[in-house]
């Protein structure tokens, strides 16, 4: 299902697309992909989970989960947004006759599966790899901000004080304040 080599090239692109070609478009795409994935969070952290939060202490338990959910959806969509663009970039260069396959194929290439049942032609062979990097650090990210809501989480449901990760230690505030003293 890969690319053809009869194929007649988009406008956009050559028949062959060169290394640093591959790279730039590859780093274009990845730096959409952080913007979305960095709106993503900061709406998640400056509107959604303040909502959250008010729903958590009206309703403790079920308030929590929610809390846990709305995360897990809004990373779980920014993932399915970030595959897509790569695969309107696989169809934009002529490697797919569907955007379902593309889509398919960039899902394979962003999560890191490999299974290597679809593959592009060589000319843009390269950018598979780039984008498994991608993914690799955007699904890190998202590993991470759920890691933070469940921390976030867990020390509201204890009744815990908000501090390290995310905050300065109390020994770091007390050092902090007598340099200034």
């Amino acid at each position: 299902m890969g690319g053809n080599a009869h194929r007649a090239a988009p406008p956009f692109c050559s028949a062959r697309i060169p290394m640093l070609a591959a790279i730039l478009l590859a780093v274009a795409v990845f730096i959409v992909n952080l913007s979305i994935q960095a709106v993503a969070v900061s709406a998640l952290v400056f509107v959604l989970l303040p909502r959250m939060r008010a729903l958590a202490l009206r309703s403790p338990g079920w308030g929590h989960v929610a809390l846990l959910e709305a995360t897990l959806l809004m990373l779980l969509l920014t993932t399915l947004v970030q595959i897509g663009i790569w695969a309107a970039l696989f169809l934009g260069l002529d490697e797919f006759p569907a955007y379902h396959l593309a889509f398919y194929h960039s899902a394979v290439n962003f999560t890191t599966l490999g299974y290597g049942d679809i593959v592009m032609s060589e000319d843009a062979r390269l950018l598979g790899p780039l984008e498994a990097i991608n993914g690799s650090i955007m699904l890190g990210l998202s590993g991470a901000t759920l890691f933070a809501t469940f921390g976030r989480v867990a020390r509201q449901v204890h009744g815990l004080p908000e501090g390290p990760p995310g905050g300065i230690s109390p020994q770091a505030q007390a050092k902090s304040e007598s340099r200034e003293t």
